[in-house]
């Protein structure tokens, strides 16, 4: 480990500037050696003109409807969004989760996966969907659902906002700064969603019901969410930022 931190500082020393995705990213380039003055974030964007449109298809009412969209491995935590749909059908038994998602990079937990779906008597919640076109999935959405253990930006959250669907997430990598914003400015926008610890199904799926079921607290989120990936996130705003980089 003491090798790899070695040759760490090395590379940051050697670079001019020191780029990364999120504010906790850069804290941690700067407390492994690198110059805190050469540590620049630059987030990942993405295309608004593929997703804005989707928000037109939203029906009017909030479909009660948690999708989590990702690989279903332990590194996402699909079994915690299990667990935390018991918690939102024990409530709303008409609600649903969606795991969209490729079941193939780890087929025994995805098979575990299934398992606890029959154990919790979740066979009418929770659906497995496989992969599928964002673009159908979202609109039908009322909150998109990130419950790993491990991220850096995931873009799934921010392709949600273009759409028009707030999330509730755990707190890890961005998604913090994603849902209640980076500095003063973006906090300013509003609330996006709601951000949970790792592993607490009930803190998980309590989030989610509170979103799906006051409609004026969703809008309130929908709002925020649209406005911050506009501003903030995306693609000709990254491409930018890089470009005056290498330039």
């Amino acid at each position: 480990v003491r090798f790899f931190e070695g040759i760490g500082r090395l590379a940051y020393d050697a670079a001019d500037p020191i780029t990364s995705l999120y504010e906790g990213n850069r804290l941690r380039q700067v407390a492994d050696g690198a110059p805190e003055e050469s540590c620049v974030v630059v987030p990942n964007g993405i295309d608004l003109e593929r997703f804005a449109p989707l928000r037109q298809k939203r029906a009017a009412e909030v479909p009660k409807v948690l999708g989590l969209i990702g690989r279903v491995v332990p590194i996402k935590d699909i079994k915690t969004f299990i667990r935390a749909m018991r918690t939102v059908a024990s409530t709303d038994p008409e609600a649903e989760g969606w795991i969209v998602g490729p079941e193939d990079e780890d087929e025994k937990y995805a098979a575990e996966c299934h398992d606890l779906v029959a154990t919790l008597g979740l066979e009418n919640n929770v659906k497995f969907l496989g992969f599928q076109d964002l673009r159908d999935i979202l609109p039908k959405l009322g909150v998109v659902v990130l419950s790993s253990i491990s991220e850096a930006m995931p873009l799934v959250v921010v392709e949600g906002f273009a759409a028009g669907v707030p999330s509730v997430v755990t707190d890890v990598g961005a998604c913090r700064e994603l849902i209640e914003g980076r500095r003063d400015e973006d906090r300013a926008l509003g609330t996006a969603g709601r951000v949970v610890q790792i592993a607490d199904p009930e803190a998980l799926g309590s989030a989610a019901l509170e979103l799906i079921t006051d409609t004026e607290e969703w809008h309130r989120a929908q709002a925020a969410a649209i406005a911050r990936v506009e501003k903030y996130y995306t693609e000709p705003m990254m491409i930018a930022r890089y470009l005056q980089i290498y330039e």
